[in-house]
């Protein structure tokens, strides 16, 4: 794995005991992928280009798939792009973006896909690359900035990403991806995703998000996923879902999760459909001034249900969590509204000290199975039962949640230029992040 410090190497292993099916990353080294430097300038590209997309697409197309160990590089500097580049099946090679490319165009899809990679990464070596997705000009109208289609054995990191029309990167299938030292400024408004991912065997660290939908996401189908040391920093937060039928998720662990304002600490989100999400945790989350907290919902309204009587949610753990969220009346600091016709089945709380800044605050729960929560049922029979609410005093064991120096007070107008932020070194209080950022190596 390249760009990686022997303190991190030796932390995947043990993390991928614990959740990860293997090998995340790259399967050879950065130093091996610059046999061949592919640079924009090369292939009819300049700095203060009009359209550097057809330079990208040919720089790839003659010589990174015609020289093995290669790099695509986009030298410093500020270049526009209107035309989308889909590069396709490239092995053993890096993308190097250290300008800041800048979208011109409405034209829908993806400014850059990289689809079917192998023994890839995307980075940017002075960690200022990025893309710029003016989306206030074209507001859910434009394009997604980075999407990874069904690749294998990748990295992306030390990027930025601003204001996407739509969603920021997603991850789409495939499998050993690493996703880590990224800042992602969105607009406050639905249909920003940070980051949304599924397929098998990924880990998503070091990221923090501003946006008001998703920050970092899992879809189905997906397994083996490790998402650790996210900023959600006035963010919709992070979730799992929506879910509808044939979902498929298991073996997931979120851990150092830190939320600043926004829509939820944490979100399960369906309405109807059918499938599982099975053999999840939820571990040291911390949120403050957040709409709702721990927040189960299979009655999402804001969801077309789906064929099934419901998706099927078991053997899900919530464990050292401490946060309040801004009105526990309003919204509950927990709740678990499961589905009627698929009872939520062994939810376990523990630890688990969410409040409200009004000093007070209830539970809800509907349908739901295990322990931890005042208004859960413990049972060996799983039927539906309405929903319960409880009023609840403070928890003995709550706690002010810590800050972070950079919170925002608000998120981003949806009209307006977002300005670029650096990449922070730190994500959750009182952790470092995992791997240096690249400029300092």
């Amino acid at each position: 794995m390249s760009l990686k410090s022997l303190l991190a190497s030796l932390l995947l292993v043990s993390v991928a005991s614990a959740q990860l099916s293997g090998h995340v990353g790259p399967t050879s080294s950065l130093a091996a992928k610059q046999a061949t430097t592919c640079s924009v300038l090369d292939y009819g590209g300049k700095v203060g280009s009009s359209d550097i997309g057809p330079a990208i697409q040919k720089a790839f197309d003659e010589c990174v798939t015609k020289n093995a160990g290669s790099t695509l590089y986009v030298p410093a500097g500020n270049y526009a792009m209107k035309t989308w580049v889909t590069l396709k099946n490239g092995s053993k090679w890096a993308f190097r973006l250290d300008g800041l490319i800048t979208r011109t165009a409405t034209t829908g899809g993806n400014m850059i896909a990289i689809q079917g990679a192998n023994d890839f990464e995307f980075y940017s070596a002075n960690s200022a690359g990025g893309i710029q997705g003016a989306g206030y000009q074209c507001r859910n109208t434009g394009p997604r900035l980075i999407r990874m289609v069904k690749s294998t054995n990748f990295a992306v990191h030390d990027l930025i990403l601003v204001d996407s029309p739509v969603f920021h990167l997603v991850v789409e299938a495939g499998s050993n991806g690493e996703v880590y030292n990224m800042a992602i400024r969105g607009a406050d408004l639905g249909g920003s995703d940070g980051i949304d991912v599924w397929g098998t065997n990924h880990w998503i660290h070091d990221i923090e998000v501003t946006n008001r939908d998703e920050c970092v996401t899992v879809k189905s189908p997906a397994s083996n996923i490790l998402v650790e040391r996210i900023w959600c920093n006035q963010s919709g937060g992070s979730a799992i879902g929506s879910l509808s039928d044939g979902t498929a998720i298991e073996n997931v662990i979120y851990r150092n999760v830190y939320t600043n304002g926004g829509n939820q600490a944490f979100m399960i989100k369906s309405n109807k459909g059918s499938g599982y999400v099975r053999n999840v945790q939820f571990t040291d989350f911390m949120s403050h001034g957040t709409a709702y907290g721990l927040n189960i919902d299979q009655f999402w309204s804001s969801q077309t249900p789906g064929q099934g009587a419901g998706v099927q949610l078991e053997d899900i753990t919530f464990s050292n969590w401490n946060g309040y969220v801004s009105d526990g009346l309003k919204r509950p600091p927990v709740q678990l509204i499961c589905a009627d016709g698929a009872p939520c089945t062994g939810i376990t709380l523990k630890d688990v000290h969410m409040w409200s800044k009004t000093e007070k605050a209830t539970v809800k729960c509907r349908s739901a199975y295990g322990s931890g929560l005042a208004c859960i049922k413990s049972s060996s029979t799983h039927t539906a039962y309405a929903e319960v609410t409880q009023s609840i005093t403070k928890p003995s064991g709550y706690v002010a949640p810590t800050t972070l120096h950079g919170d925002l007070k608000l998120g981003f107008a949806a009209d307006a230029a977002i300005p670029l932020p650096t990449i922070p070194t730190t994500f959750y209080p009182g952790l470092p992040q995992i791997s240096p950022l690249a400029k300092n190596l």
